[in-house]
């Protein structure tokens, strides 16, 4: 009788173990849906959907996809783990007036995936994406504008890759004030910068325009822009500044740096300077028609810090700029 009790008992267990599991594996799925319609309530399903990012993000499984069903707006989210959140086809727009719209505090080892989004700081958030821990995150055909501080705040703890590819980063950065003749402010479209490691980042046939600064590389960073537009920011189009005495690197390629205030500037030798190596490398960019300087080098900081370099290959065009500047050497090669 007792073998029979314990049968039934340990029968009860397992049943009970199946149901918590198919429970949370409902709640998990590899694939999970969201509409302007649906509802956080809901499995998140094809036919039954979530309404926010951050309702369907409690629904996905860790790298799995978010598919966006239709146009609306989805909120602000906290993304910490692996995860795509794909909206081609309809226009899925996420805003908010204070702090970041996306956050993302993920391990190790996730990769973060956002396709196809529109991300608007109403000229009031502080930015759009604003990058702490990861092993990467890839944009793809994103549209970020108006926010107070960076359209992408990228700054690992530890270092990172950041991908982006066919987006459009506006109006983005606030100018305080203007002393002199000298613009002043903070913020732009990219900024990319960490703690410890090397922060990548890739930057391909992306528009940059209107922004307080273009592409700003920090501390520990290796940055690479290629086919890209950086165009009409308010001061620098392309900086390499370090705070510390690491370095920052910028390649940049076939692509047009044209109506900022300085087109391209490595390091800095007025009232702030680096204290870092910093170097950009051009081949095939058109730097023409800045309003102030084309290309801009700064120097070493007195007693420490590094060299501030702008290495130029034989097939750019410096032009129309006021004054064009020059590279503080030339590859040989075209």
């Amino acid at each position: 009788m007792d073998k029979i009790r314990l049968g039934f008992i340990n029968f009860l267990a397992a049943v009970v173990l199946f149901l918590c599991c198919s429970s949370f594996a409902q709640g998990q799925a590899d694939r999970v849906f969201i509409s302007g319609v649906g509802d956080d309530a809901s499995a998140c399903s094809r036919t039954a959907p979530c309404r926010t990012f951050a309702g369907t993000l409690s629904k996905v499984a860790a790298r799995g996809e978010i598919d966006v069903l239709d146009s609306g707006g989805f909120g602000v989210v906290t993304i910490s783990k692996s995860v795509t959140i794909d909206a081609t086809g309809v226009f899925a727009g996420a805003h908010t007036i204070i702090g970041n719209v996306i956050n993302i505090v993920a391990g190790a080892s996730d990769v973060v995936v956002l396709r196809n989004l529109s991300i608007n700081g109403l000229g009031k958030a502080d930015n759009g994406i604003k990058f702490t821990s990861g092993k990467a995150l890839y944009l793809e055909d994103c549209l970020i504008k108006n926010f107070r501080n960076y359209g992408i705040d990228f700054e690992p703890s530890v270092g990172s890759t950041l991908v982006i590819r066919d987006s459009i980063i506006i109006n983005n950065g606030t100018e305080t004030t203007s002393v002199l003749g000298t613009v002043r402010g903070s913020g732009g479209a990219v900024l990319v910068k960490s703690a410890s490691g090397t922060a990548f980042a890739a930057i391909d046939n992306t528009q940059m325009a209107g922004n307080f600064l273009g592409i700003n590389a920090r501390d520990n960073s290796k940055i690479t822009v290629s086919n890209s537009t950086i165009a009409r920011n308010i001061s620098i189009g392309l900086l390499a500044f370090t705070d510390s005495n690491a370095p920052a690197e910028m390649n940049v390629e076939h692509s047009v740096v044209t109506l900022n205030l300085v087109g391209i500037q490595s390091g800095g030798c007025s009232d702030v300077q680096a204290r870092g190596a910093t170097t950009v490398r051009i081949s095939a960019v058109n730097v023409t028609s800045n309003i102030a300087t084309g290309l801009l080098s700064g120097c070493a900081v007195p007693g420490g810090g590094g060299p501030a370099a702008i290495i130029s290959a034989r097939n750019n065009t410096i032009m129309g700029n006021n004054p064009d500047g020059a590279p503080t050497s030339t590859s040989p090669q075209q």
